[in-house]
């Protein structure tokens, strides 16, 4: 039957539906797939005006190196302007066993350094290392100043990476301390 078009059949309709329905579903798939790969590639930092940056690149090493202190009575040189921490808005998340271990490590850093602890909960697994997140660049010697003095006196070898989107810290915080349990060992 050259030439001539032949009417549907109930069996090409059902066809044409399924085709119609796959291709559908590819391109959602594709899209969604593109949207968690743009995600991760650049994930959402709170920026310097209160809107959002983005980064590609970590940082060279999450582990910090702690430098020799800073001394006291340096001699009559004056100390240069450092990372401050009084007022800086942390959470304290408890990745141990220990109840109240985050609580009381909270009033310690507000005590000590003036942190505004406006996060002190359970962290949602449990972390066997200490680490310290920032949330921007800007904030990294702040971490990293903690990880030294605080957590170095106690032979804790807190790591300091970047804070991950979607890690349930409140968007106002920019310094966040998972506990590990080498802290609660020593501080036991």
């Amino acid at each position: 039957m050259g030439g001539k078009h032949e009417p549907p059949t109930g069996r090409s309709f059902y066809i044409s539906v399924a085709t119609s329905t796959l291709r559908a579903a590819i391109i959602i798939a594709l899209v969604a797939g593109g949207i968690v790969l743009i995600n991760r590639a650049f994930p959402a930092n709170e920026g310097a005006f209160g809107g959002t940056a983005t980064s590609a690149t970590p940082p060279a090493s999450p582990t910090q190196t702690v430098t020799p202190g800073t001394g006291q009575g340096g001699g009559g040189q004056k100390e240069p302007e450092g990372p401050q921490l009084a007022g800086v808005a942390v959470a304290v998340r408890n990745g141990t066993g220990v109840t109240g271990l985050a609580r009381d490590t909270a009033a310690r850093l507000q005590e000590r350094f003036d942190v505004n602890p406006i996060q002190v909960d359970d962290a949602p697994m449990t972390v066997s290392v200490t680490t310290i997140f920032f949330r921007r660049d800007a904030d990294q010697d702040e971490a990293e100043l903690l990880a030294r003095r605080f957590f170095g006196k106690l032979d804790v070898q807190a790591e300091v990476a970047p804070l991950e989107a979607g890690s349930g810290v409140d968007k106002d915080v920019r310094i966040a301390i998972y506990l590990g349990t080498d802290y609660a060992t020593a501080v036991a």
